[in-house]
């Protein structure tokens, strides 16, 4: 059983597009939905910071009522999508370290909701094996760059070190940001829609935490809101601000998918803003990067892909075996509660014993015939053998 993955993705779909399929809030009973709609034996939903995922072990994709341009990946092409995706070459920056815990993310969600399993914790767990061991071949691991690593440097080029920066979110990139800013002599605010989140990422860097509806009225004096929630819907608005007063620019940096805030605040005089697409054609040189890794990456995502199916071939040869292990088994069971209770019980003791003899051989042959007719990893015994030893 292999998985069969759906997907909207930058750059081959609009953000927009992408964005319109983001689901943060109440995804374990989305999940659930999405399980009965489509039949899936098991199913993984991930969000990045550019797409969406679905992967669906067997199932119909109609029950998700997806635009027809979604694009659909099996076999050798959806393995090398989850080891390139897992390896940061599928990424805006090449080496996103995120990818991994993202990924671990999904599958820990989906294994709470109930809709992965076995087949889905084996396959994902020997994807980030395989793409730790990639990265480290060809070097990933050093001086690789992320959508924040973009952001910081946009903060650096539009404010000097005297600037007051706004983080909006408790995320992976704002947290990035909140350790990383300060070094540089930023003063760094912390605010979330949850102020006890908020408290928990700020307080151990000593950073300071205001309420977000004050934001959301009107941005203060800070020079520069990095903003990344999960929120559904934008969370600053041109309605709200356009009556504040300001002399200094606010720039504002939306790295969240769907946007924070709103495009019309373009239309403010003091407001710059940048988006998430934004922040990815800015990555021109990585995306150089990209295709020099992905051109030394070719052999080795070949060898990952073929251990990959590989592995997903013999679980389910394991599973089939098992499966077949268990309808001859209660076979068997009849056969000899037959024998035992019907008509065959009236036998001589000595005819009994000769019937029995005979059902324990059958027996042994029937499951050792099992076990011989698909291949076994070296060392696996039919636990029947031991019936004729």
């Amino acid at each position: 059983m292999e998985p069969t993955l759906y997907m909207f993705c930058a750059p081959h779909h609009p953000l927009e597009q992408v964005g319109e399929h983001v689901v943060s809030e109440g995804l374990p009973e989305k999940l659930k939905e999405w399980q009965r709609k489509t039949g899936a034996r098991e199913l993984v939903y991930l969000c990045t910071c550019q797409r969406v995922l679905w992967m669906l072990w067997e199932g119909d994709v109609q029950g998700l009522s997806l635009a027809p341009e979604v694009m659909k990946l099996t076999g050798d092409a959806a393995w090398l999508h989850l080891l390139s995706l897992a390896s940061g070459l599928e990424s805006a920056n090449v080496g996103d370290r995120e990818i991994p815990g993202q990924i671990r993310t999904a599958l820990d969600t989906a294994l709470d909701a109930g809709t992965a399993g076995e087949e889905a914790l084996s396959a994902l767990e020997d994807i980030l094996r395989e793409a730790h061991r990639l990265r480290s071949r060809i070097g990933l691991d050093h001086g690789q760059a992320s959508v924040a690593t973009v952001a910081l440097k946009h903060v650096e080029r539009f404010l000097d070190t005297s600037g007051h920066v706004l983080l909006v979110g408790v995320g992976p990139m704002t947290q990035y940001l909140a350790a990383r800013l300060p070094e540089r002599g930023y003063r760094v605010t912390v605010t979330n829609r949850s102020l006890s989140r908020a408290h928990e990422m700020a307080d151990p860097l000593g950073l300071p935490v205001v309420p977000l509806d004050l934001i959301q009225r009107d941005p203060g004096t800070y020079d520069c809101l990095v903003t990344a929630t999960a929120s559904p819907e934008p969370i600053f608005t041109r309605a709200a601000w356009q009556h504040c007063e300001r002399e200094n620019r606010l720039l504002i940096l939306d790295l969240a998918l769907p946007p924070d805030s709103e495009p019309s605040l373009e239309q403010l005089p003091w407001v710059q803003r940048l988006n998430l697409g934004n922040c990815l054609e800015e990555t021109e040189q990585a995306k150089r990067h990209r295709k020099e890794a992905a051109r030394q990456a070719d052999p080795f995502l070949n060898d990952g892909v073929e251990r990959l199916r590989g592995r997903a071939r013999k679980r389910a040869a394991k599973r089939r075996r098992a499966m077949a292990h268990e309808r001859l088994s209660i076979a068997w069971e009849a056969l000899n509660a037959e024998a035992a209770e019907g008509p065959l019980a009236e036998l001589l003791p000595d005819q009994a014993l000769a019937l029995q003899a005979i059902l324990r051989r059958g027996r042994t042959l029937a499951f050792r015939a099992l076990a011989q007719s698909e291949p076994r990893a070296t060392g696996e015994e039919s636990p029947e053998d031991e019936d004729d030893q």
